[in-house]
């Protein structure tokens, strides 16, 4: 879940909502930088910006196994680096111009996957076409917002992430 335009009190409403008609879809939600509200919920988990708060920190709050942790990063020092304080996934960008961001080119995605043992995510200006771009690089899947705006564009976006051969050669 990621709005910043939400107050903290209208993402709690709608996790109330959530867990009050199907408890069990909270088990699955990843709250986006709102450390308090996954802690207050039965939530999968937390995702946390490159720039938010250190992982570590919250790693040793919440032990493995109670809150998964994600974190955003732009490059494959931060990945190694979040992985090191504990992160259980990391997700990496852009892949695409988005926000004044230049795009990261296919070899750090490349390495990145390569060197790491835990999932690396694709996210930054996703589009169903420039997905080719991931084949063979070794990502365990895609983020995007903006792709799933409108319903055909969401269908052949998932069509081909399904499509992404993900190889993870972890380093020894």
């Amino acid at each position: 879940m990621r709005d910043r335009e939400v107050s903290d009190r209208g993402f709690e409403r709608f996790l109330d909502a959530l867990a009050s008609r199907a408890r069990e879809v909270l088990a699955r939600v990843l709250v986006n930088d709102r450390l308090a509200l996954a802690a207050a919920f039965p939530v999968a988990g937390v995702h946390l910006p490159e720039a938010g708060l250190p992982v570590a920190a919250v790693r040793s709050r919440f032990p493995r196994g109670r809150l998964l942790i994600g974190r955003s990063v732009h490059g494959l020092d931060a990945a190694a680096a979040a992985e090191q304080d504990g992160a259980d996934y990391v997700i990496l960008g852009p892949v695409a111009p988005t926000g004044g961001k230049r795009p990261l080119p296919p070899d750090v995605f490349r390495e990145t996957c390569r060197r790491l043992r835990i999932p690396v995510w694709a996210v930054g200006g996703l589009t169903p076409e420039n997905l080719a771009d991931l084949r063979d690089v070794g990502v365990s899947g895609c983020a995007a917002i903006r792709s799933f705006r409108d319903m055909g564009c969401a269908s052949a976006f998932v069509a081909r992430c399904s499509h992404l051969r993900t190889v993870r050669q972890p380093v020894q």
